[in-house]
């Protein structure tokens, strides 16, 4: 949500929101179900998180939003990558977190 909104005056459609709500929503609830419910097909799980989160990724870092970003001027671009860093890497050590 904090990528269309940042990015929202630079031209970001309602559509850019839904993919990264939806891709959220697909990468917590498939974490869950292999943390949580079932574990003996965690890895499966996992790497259906995995997907989901390695999507947004790559609409932040090389898709809309950072073309979006690119073209709305330097507070937004930093802003953008600022925020960019800080997803990446804080889902990235999310699961040694929780190890």
């Amino acid at each position: 949500v904090e990528f269309y909104l940042i990015t929202k005056k630079a031209g970001a459609k309602q559509g850019l929101l839904w993919k990264l709500i939806f891709a959220s929503v697909v990468m917590l609830v498939t974490g869950y179900f292999g943390e949580a419910v079932w574990r003996e097909s965690s890895v499966l799980w996992g790497v259906l998180s995995g997907a989901a989160y390695f999507y947004i990724a790559y609409l932040v870092w090389f898709g809309e939003v950072a073309a979006l970003a690119n073209t709305a001027g330097p507070a937004v671009a930093k802003a953008t990558k600022t925020l960019a860093w800080f997803v990446l890497v804080g889902w990235a050590i999310y699961p040694s977190l929780r190890a």
